[in-house]
């Protein structure tokens, strides 16, 4: 069971390391609350069929509305409206550095809200070293013209969305529900919360988009649908910590920055997103480094 939570962990990781390339391909003809809404509602019908009888989906929601409501909102409404205005003004790359600082708030969050879940001197050691990359990447910012401050902003955005994605998670983990039942309307009813935003601020319907805007919505649907589902499912299980599951999310850095520079011709490799990439993604390597423990007599 341990070694399938850790396998599942990083399946996980790195279907979500493929969003940033997605999400800025997709952002080039829609905009971000419009993207992001058509993007989660998909998601949520995608996953209707594995959920197995409709009356049980249904029941579910009756019996747990208020929680699944909350979920929608933190889990996708807010966080991904903060991360794809953050992204949209940060090349991806530099997105997926910032968003691999999740799991030092999903630390935070887990050591304020559970008892079983404190801080030792390797967390802290990878969380500082997780501190050190997100200031190095936003010290290198140039805040004297509108560009610099605009690349701020979304950097500011998207730890907003770390903080935000670190109580959702808390919720699923505190309930212990369906997680395919929850995945599936959560993320339909957030993703409804981002299409009712678009129009409230005024941003327009895309038009001529190219087969790539559909490919990339179709495969960020099945990011979405496929890896929250089997992360709820880890999150779901008892012995799984919440900070330790969420240190897998430093591998984003690595994988989310490399197939972005692949994948769009205007991001390339830089020194120091490269060097905030290796001190944000250290930090899983601190944490699970371990003493090996003496065998008496040996």
């Amino acid at each position: 069971m341990f070694r399938q939570t850790h396998v599942l962990a990083i399946f996980s990781v790195l279907l979500w390391s493929t969003a940033f390339a997605g999400v800025k391909i997709g952002l080039q003809y829609a905009q971000p609350f419009f993207f992001a809404g058509a993007r989660f509602m998909l998601a949520g019908i995608l996953i209707i069929p594995f959920t197995g009888r409709i009356h049980g989906y249904a029941s579910f929601f009756r019996t747990n509305w208020r929680i699944v409501l909350l979920v929608s909102l933190y889990q996708t409404g807010i966080f991904y409206a903060l991360y794809f205005h953050g992204i949209d003004r940060v090349p991806a790359a530099v997105g997926a550095v910032v968003m691999g600082s999740e799991p030092l708030f999903a630390a935070i969050t887990a050591h304020i809200f559970t008892k079983d879940d404190r801080f030792n001197l390797r967390k802290i050691i990878s969380i500082t070293a997780a501190i050190a990359g997100v200031v190095l990447l936003s010290a290198d910012r140039d805040f004297g013209d509108a560009a610099g401050l605009r690349e701020f902003a979304g950097i500011l955005m998207l730890l907003g969305a770390c903080i935000v994605g670190s109580l959702g998670q808390m919720l699923v983990k505190k309930r212990g529900l369906n997680p395919l039942y929850l995945n599936s309307q959560q993320i339909f009813l957030g993703g409804l919360m981002l299409m009712i935003m678009s129009p409230i601020t005024g941003e327009s319907l895309p038009t001529e988009v190219p087969l790539s805007f559909f490919a990339a919505l179709l495969w960020l649907s099945f990011v979405s649908a496929f890896a929250f589902s089997i992360w709820y499912s880890l999150l779901k299980r008892p012995e799984v910590k919440v900070s330790e599951v969420n240190l897998y999310k430093f591998i984003v850095p690595v994988a989310g920055a490399i197939m972005s520079w692949l994948l769009i011709p205007s991001d390339t490799p830089d020194l120091i997103t490269i060097l905030g990439m290796v001190l944000i993604s250290g930090s899983i390597i601190i944490f699970y480094s371990r003493k090996p423990k003496v065998i008496a007599g040996q």
